[in-house]
């Protein structure tokens, strides 16, 4: 494969480096950032900030031939990780699961649409590469030019509420309705709530990124999900090596990734202990915006929001409070206009409208235009309505959130046949909603 014109490492090599023992993407990131440095330095004939090498060595040496084992050692190698690179450098020795590791990445990176993307690609998000550890490579499935659209990350619980995941599919499709990509982990819960959203409109694509490889598509439940993504211009991406499986010490540091991406972080619903406090932090650390949706006092999943509201995050309650603050969201700079398989991908034409100019479409409607997540524009009960839909609606606002059947029964105390009778009468009115067995107030 090419060579990097940065590191003097081919993409090859940077593969096989991400397969040894010991290895991660703190260490990877450390040596490419030592690589670049030191073309930087070369290019400027200066090597005052590389006191490993003296003038005549960066004239003389190619960057690949200064990784020795000394240097790897000074950048926090292990030592039989830089024993491992030092073989591969001196004579191409890999072990056999190694080698088996580097085939069969080299055959996806052959297929269409699988991508390895270093950081001095054209399409290595320029906001990621500001981030204290900054991935050496991508591996990009799908849509790499979806990374160059304005986005906002959306994280939460996994285990959330009916209301945290009907407020971030909300927010999620407002957000891709005005032409931001959303970003999420594709976890159960907020995740899966975030690309729901995004994808439901088909107008702008979604990036979820995986706290695996990309041969293991985690939660196996979202399978189908991450085939929409891929299907309407989206993208899968991840930092690990193909064949990683799923291990619970990899989820909190994609969070970085998540973050990174993005020009700020929407917690929709989090506990003290949610790990979307980790993505929140390292928000805060990058210095991106922090956002918060509130919710009910007594709600423990809403307590992390709570806190973060405390701390400064800016509470949200409609779209328009995140794009505000996010208002200087710079256009791609590469406008998606791949073609696609139609029988795979949304059609290139509507990819198109919606890439051209992504916070266009619907920057000038006014707030009153556009949904929002709690309205108090309701419809008003008629005179005619029975005391027991009045006394089943005083419940609804009271609780504030959507209730379903056993619930509203439990609250009012009206046995099942009458409850019956008053959705159905309230639902007439066009006071309530029913979605998926849950009520809505309307």
């Amino acid at each position: 494969m090419s060579t990097s014109n940065v590191s003097g490492l081919s993409k090859t090599d940077w593969l096989c480096l991400s397969f040894l023992s010991g290895i991660g993407p703190s260490r990877l990131s450390r040596l490419y950032t030592y690589l670049s440095q030191f073309d930087y330095h070369a290019s400027m004939d200066n090597a005052e900030n590389l006191p490993l090498f003296s003038n005549e060595e960066l004239s003389d040496t190619s960057p690949s031939e200064t990784i020795t084992y000394d240097l790897l050692i000074a950048l926090k190698w292990p030592e039989i990780t830089a024993r491992q690179a030092m073989d591969y450098f001196s004579n191409g020795i890999l072990t056999k699961e190694q080698e088996a590791k580097r085939d069969e990445s080299l055959a996806w990176l052959e297929e269409a649409d699988h991508h390895l993307v270093l950081q001095e690609d054209e399409h290595y998000p320029k906001a990621l590469k500001e981030i204290s550890v900054a991935p050496a490579f991508l591996y990009v499935e799908g849509n790499r030019d979806t990374l160059a659209l304005p986005k906002v990350g959306i994280v939460g619980a996994r285990k959330c509420t009916r209301y945290g995941r009907d407020a971030t599919f909300q927010f999620a499709e407002q957000l891709s309705a005005s032409g931001v990509c959303v970003v999420s982990g594709g976890a159960m819960g907020v995740d899966t709530a975030a690309h729901q959203g995004a994808l439901y409109n088909k107008t702008t694509p979604t990036i979820a990124v995986m706290g695996t490889g990309l041969f293991h598509r985690y939660p196996h439940h979202n399978r189908q999900m991450f085939e929409e993504i891929l299907e309407q211009g989206g993208a899968l991406i991840s930092e690990y090596p193909l064949s990683t499986s799923p291990r619970p010490h990899l989820f909190p540091p994609r969070n970085r990734i998540i973050s990174g991406l993005s020009m700020g972080v929407l917690v929709s619903e989090a506990s003290l202990k949610s790990g979307s406090l980790i993505s929140a932090s390292y928000a805060i650390q990058q210095n991106r915006e922090v956002f918060a949706l509130p919710g009910r006092l007594i709600d423990p999943q809403s307590e992390g929001c709570h806190q973060l509201l405390r701390q400064g995050a800016t509470l949200v309650r409609h779209v328009d409070d995140i794009l505000a603050e996010c208002s200087d969201l710079s256009l791609p700079s590469a406008p998606i206009t791949k073609s696609v398989n139609i029988t795979k991908r949304v059609k290139s034409s509507a990819a198109e409208k919606n890439t051209k100019n992504p916070l266009s479409n619907n920057r000038n409607q006014t707030a009153e235009s556009m949904p929002v997540l709690v309205s108090n524009q309701v419809h008003a009960l008629p005179e005619s309505t029975s005391d027991n839909a009045k006394a089943v609606i005083a419940i609804m606002e009271q609780e504030a959130q959507p209730m379903d059947f056993d619930a509203l029964i439990r609250h009012s105390k009206i046995d099942a046949g009458l409850m019956m009778q008053v959705l159905m009468e309230l639902e007439l009115f066009g006071c309530i909603e029913n979605r998926e067995g849950l009520y809505f107030r309307c």
